[in-house]
């Protein structure tokens, strides 16, 4: 639940990239962007959509013309090894782009989230997952012990977060949520 996510300490928030496009249950989904897309008439402006899939169907969030926080842009560049950022500017001043997404890889990120507010003291676990994943990660950010801790409402990038990859979408999210069951983030 995304709600619980944004207000809960002990819960270790999961963003992914997939790259099974081509997947069955993503047709609607595409159908569905490209119609908000034609409607409010984006050419060149990047557009943010969040959605959740379930029993009832497909239901959208969120849809605005912006590119998405939390540096989204970021992981799907390094999913999709190619820099959309390039082709954006491109698209801005030239008015085209030849974007080419490999969709090689899944990503994602994990915000890690200290286990109370004040001063991080300490991280347990990292060399563990270091061990684990390795090439896999792609970023860690640790806070330096000292660092004040960043209140849970200040976002899924306010304190520590790993980044990491994988060619199979569910062994990357397994591998994520396994980072954060692992690493444990320790303030006083």
């Amino acid at each position: 639940n995304v709600l619980e996510a944004m207000r809960t300490r002990d819960c270790s928030p999961i963003v992914m990239i997939t790259n099974r496009m081509d997947a069955p249950g993503y047709t609607d989904l595409k159908v569905f962007g490209r119609k908000v897309v034609s409607a409010l008439g984006l050419v060149t402006t990047p557009t943010h959509m969040e959605w959740f899939y379930g029993p009832k169907g497909l239901f959208f969030s969120e849809i605005g013309a912006r590119p998405p926080g939390v540096r989204v842009w970021d992981l799907y560049c390094a999913a999709n090894e190619f820099d959309l950022y390039v082709e954006w500017a491109k698209a801005v001043v030239h008015g085209e782009a030849d974007p080419r997404p490999t969709r090689r890889f899944s990503a994602g990120m994990v915000a890690l989230r200290p286990n109370r507010d004040g001063r991080i003291v300490g991280y347990s676990g990292v060399e563990e997952i270091q061990r684990r994943y390795g090439d896999f990660l792609i970023r860690v950010h640790l806070p330096p012990a000292g660092s004040r801790t960043q209140p849970v409402e200040s976002g899924y990038m306010g304190n520590a977060w790993v980044w990491a990859r994988h060619p199979d979408y569910d062994l990357c999210k397994a591998m994520l949520e396994d980072v954060g069951r692992t690493i444990k983030v320790w303030a006083e």
